[in-house]
This record gives structure tokens, C-alpha cells and sequence, in this order.
């Protein structure tokens, strides 16, 4: 069986796995987990209780409770059912977006070539103009660089992502890459509760394909700290549902001000 390349982020469902495994003992567990992120890097595991002693070196004391987890398949392999449903979903998913990168990306070549050539047809140059003029070969020079801005300089912790694009999807990984940028932003700014987990919010695969809504979601964050209405920290969650109102400058007030801005009569105070 071929493998198929996958992105690297892994769907945890921490309440599910905690029910399955809230019996276990310590190394129990810990074969578990391993074995699971074998067979999502690999997409199967050996049949051969020896090559699995290989793969993870004491497995074999706890076989008789792991086996049933990964029961084998018609071609030999064993595979933890559940985990092979999430890793075709996750297959799937990543073809999707490398097509859409790939189509996305030869449109916006096409369309700049396609601009290049009207504006060069449209706009002649006056030095081109007149080197053809008189016949002399157009020489480029190369133009100096310009010099750096000030703001790349900055506290890295604090610049917020601005880059990317549909196309960054295509990327494995692509997903644990960004929510590490995101996480140590959110962590740095102020009214942004701390988020202390190791794995990302279960929404945030989901939300961060959106096209376009990652580069709002920073935009949001970083406007988050000027927001008034917030008095306690926002939770990492809710923020995910305030990204295009906090954008709107719905938050921007705080709430009695907000509140005497609705009930004060047109015309203000007269």
C-alpha cells in the first residue's frame, strides 16, 4: 500500500480518549499513543508483534489490552479503525487544498502576466519610446535597494501574521505551523486569556481553511487589546466567534458607554 503524505497536526479528542483509556495504566497509555501516531505518520501498522516490540519496546507486556485496537486489515496491516476514518478525512482534505492552491495560483499568474501586458502595450515608457525611436538597444539597470523598513524590526512576539495565503495550505503541516504563530501572539496580548493547552482548539483546523479568515483572525487579535467592552480577558473560543465583530469596531467602546451611546435621543443633548 502507498503511503499517502499527510499534514502532521493530528485531531485529538482529549474527553473521547480520556473515556477510552481512563483504566489504563501509565504504560498502557503510553503504547497507545504511540502506536496511533505511528500509524497516522505511516498509515498502518506491522501485523508481527516482534516488529511492533521494535517500534515501540515493551508493547508486547501489553498486547493482550492494545490488540484489539488495531485489528488487521485484509492486506496484513493493522490499523486503529477510528484513527484510519480521521486520517482519509485528513487525506481528502489535503488534496482539496492543494488543488485549490495550484488553480488559485496559476489564476494569479495568469491575471499578472495578462496586467503586465495591457499596461506595457498601454503605457509604452518615454526612455523606451525613445530608444526604439533611434534605434538603440533598451540597457537595464539594476535599481538600488531600497532600505529596509523600520518596522521588521520590531519584537517579533509582537508582529502579527499578515502573509499566506490558500495556497500556504498545501503545506504539511500547515496547520500546527500556524496555530504555533497564532498561540504565541495570542499569549503576548493583552485582554487575551492564556492558552495553556498543547493542542490547538478543536474549531481552529476548520476556521484557519477559511479563505481569508486567518488573515482577519490576526487583524482581530491584533485590535483586541483597544477593545473597551472586554472588562475580563476573552477566552480563546469566543474570540473565534467576535473576529468579524471586533473588526466592525462593535467592541470598541466600553459597555456603559456603548449602552448610554443606544439609549441617548438623536440631536444629543439639547
Amino acid at each position: 500500500m502507498a503511503r499517502t503524505q499527510i499534514d502532521h497536526y493530528i485531531p485529538f479528542f482529549g474527553r473521547d480518549f480520556y473515556a477510552s483509556t481512563a483504566m489504563w495504566k501509565a504504560e498502557e497509555v503510553g503504547h497507545y499513543i504511540r502506536l496511533l501516531v505511528i500509524q497516522w505518520d505511516s498509515g498502518c501498522l506491522p501485523a508481527d508483534l516482534e516488529r511492533l516490540e521494535f517500534i515501540s519496546p515493551g508493547v508486547g507486556k501489553c498486547w493482550t489490552l492494545l490488540e484489539t485496537k488495531f485489528p488487521l486489515g485484509d492486506d496484513g496491516q493493522r490499523r486503529n479503525l477510528r484513527m484510519e476514518e480521521h486520517r482519509e478525512k485528513s487525506a481528502e482534505i489535503k488534496a482539496k487544498r492543494e488543488d485549490a492552491g495550484r488553480a488559485g495560483g496559476s489564476k494569479s499568474q495568469a491575471n499578472r502576466k495578462q496586467t503586465v501586458k495591457q499596461n506595457s502595450s498601454k503605457h509604452p515608457s518615454k526612455t523606451q519610446a525613445n530608444g526604439e525611436a533611434n534605434g538603440v538597444a533598451k540597457v537595464k539597470h539594476p535599481s538600488p535597494s531600497p532600505s529596509p523598513s523600520p518596522i521588521h524590526h520590531q519584537n517579533e512576539e509582537n508582529t502579527h501574521y499578515t502573509g499566506g495565503g490558500f495556497s500556504d495550505f498545501s503545506k504539511p503541516g500547515w496547520a500546527a505551523d500556524e496555530w504555533g504563530r497564532f498561540a504565541a501572539v495570542w499569549n503576548a496580548t493583552e485582554r487575551a486569556t492564556p492558552w495553556r493547552s498543547l493542542m490547538a482548539p478543536s474549531s481552529w483546523v476548520d476556521l484557519a481553511a477559511a479563505p481569508g479568515w486567518l488573515n482577519r483572525a490576526h487583524e482581530a487579535l491584533g485590535r483586541l487589546p483597544s477593545c473597551q467592552w472586554f472588562g475580563d480577558p476573552v477566552a480563546i473560543t469566543r474570540f473565534f466567534e467576535y473576529v468579524d465583530r471586533i473588526l466592525a469596531g462593535e467592541f470598541d467602546h466600553a459597555k456603559q458607554d456603548a449602552q448610554r451611546r443606544v439609549r441617548q435621543p438623536m440631536g444629543g443633548n439639547l
